[in-house]
């Protein structure tokens, strides 16, 4: 079923349409408050809020944008909104980017890269974020993140530029480890 079908069973009074529509949406909801708050009680928190600012504000849905675009959006101001309010703190990572459960040695090295990769994304300014994690981790085409965020192409492009030049800067250190584990006489060779 549509969300447009389920979002019109709703508005009419079918209260289990509304909750077909959470279960549709909310890990794409909580992974986008994950990575533009940064820690994980909080996105659970901020997801929960969403959903309930969405009961009231479901009906004003056109169907101009995409729903899932809209819901971004949505999203998106209650995250930055919520930033506002929060006091600057320094962001810890998630406890885990993978479920696989490797040996110790190498639970180590690879404890040691998520690390450093989440707290280079976690130091890039929020819009940047943002739009590393649109179109990066979520797939969005360009055209997509701007109806999201209500900027020009051009600005995306540069953000997601600059993004990704900061966490190569950020993360150029991390390439010359993996590579002197990869193969320490080559790289030393090199």
């Amino acid at each position: 079923m549509a969300d447009r079908e389920l979002i019109d069973r709703y508005l009419h009074g079918d209260g289990p349409a509304f909750s077909e529509l959470v279960r549709r949406h909310q890990h794409l909801v909580y992974n986008l408050c994950c990575r533009i708050v940064g820690v994980p009680e909080e996105a659970e928190d901020l997801t929960q809020e969403i959903f309930i600012r969405l009961l009231d504000k479901v009906s004003s849905w056109r169907g101009e944008a995409k729903f899932t675009t809209w819901l971004y959006r949505l999203a998106l101001n209650h995250c930055r909104d919520h930033l506002r309010r929060r006091r600057p703190e320094t962001v810890e990572p998630p406890d885990s980017l993978a479920d696989f459960k490797p040996g110790p040695e190498q639970q180590a090295e690879t404890n040691d890269i998520r690390d450093r990769v989440e707290k280079a994304l976690a130091a890039l300014p929020p819009d940047w974020r943002t739009v590393v994690f649109l179109r990066d981790v979520e797939g969005l085409s360009y055209n997509e993140i701007a109806d999201i965020l209500e900027v020009e192409l051009g600005t995306i492009k540069s953000r997601l530029a600059r993004a990704r030049s900061a966490l190569a800067d950020a993360l150029n250190p991390l390439r010359g480890d993996i590579l002197e584990q990869i193969s320490p006489s080559e790289h030393q060779r090199g």
